[in-house]
């Protein structure tokens, strides 16, 4: 099935950030007063849903807003030493450019620490950076289709968490889901992605 438009998850599609997100989720723990979490706890967690991991680590809902923003505001301090997951990324979105109309981020990072990152690692291939609030990246997926006129069947959204799956769903549009984001592949395949994927390269064969 060809595509106009790939839309790209950030943290655990793109870039590695799981080491630095731990690190900055303990150190706020007693600041916001939930629990921190081990290496082994992070394990089991992984197997679970977005509204499954909050019950499971008793964050409080009203407190989740600043408890994010104060975390990207760590992680920018942080941004120099993120890696890309695939050594060869910046080769290819440039050859999925050539494939499709758009190539685009919507994150629940901030677009700040995502253009920091981008410019760490010499990659220019992005038409827009979104950020999107948690639970709702449907509603960025939608506005993007909108502002680009856009079907929504011609556009494939790149995610590594079941929200982003459902998100898709609620939005309409088709899902590949990463094997090595923040969710094991066993928790992605409880929410039916359209496609499962082990590389990033195989994005250019689904496009084509």
């Amino acid at each position: 099935m060809a595509f106009q438009c790939v839309i790209f998850d950030f943290d655990g599609t793109l870039a590695d950030t799981e080491e630095r997100a731990l690190h900055i989720y303990n150190s706020l723990a007693e600041k916001y007063s939930y629990k921190s979490i081990t290496r082994d706890e992070l394990h089991k967690i992984k197997h679970l849903n977005i509204k499954e991991i909050i019950e499971t680590v008793e964050i409080p809902l009203k407190k989740l807003p600043k408890i994010i923003k104060h975390g990207q505001k760590l992680l920018k301090n942080e941004m120099n030493s993120i890696k890309p997951f695939d050594d060869k990324l910046d080769e290819i979105l440039l050859q999925l450019k050539k494939r499709v109309k758009y190539i685009g981020i919507i994150t629940s990072n901030s677009n700040r620490n995502v253009k920091a990152f981008m410019k760490n690692q010499n990659i220019d291939s992005f038409d827009f950076i979104e950020s999107s609030p948690l639970m709702s990246k449907e509603i960025k997926i939608n506005a993007t289709a909108r502002k680009y006129s856009i079907p929504k069947s011609d556009i494939l959204y790149v995610g590594d968490e079941s929200r982003d799956i459902a998100a898709c769903k609620r939005a309409g549009v088709k899902c590949a889901a990463v094997t090595w984001g923040y969710n094991y592949p066993e928790a992605l395949l409880k929410e039916n992605p359209d496609y499962m994927i082990d590389d990033l390269s195989s994005l250019i064969e689904i496009v084509s």
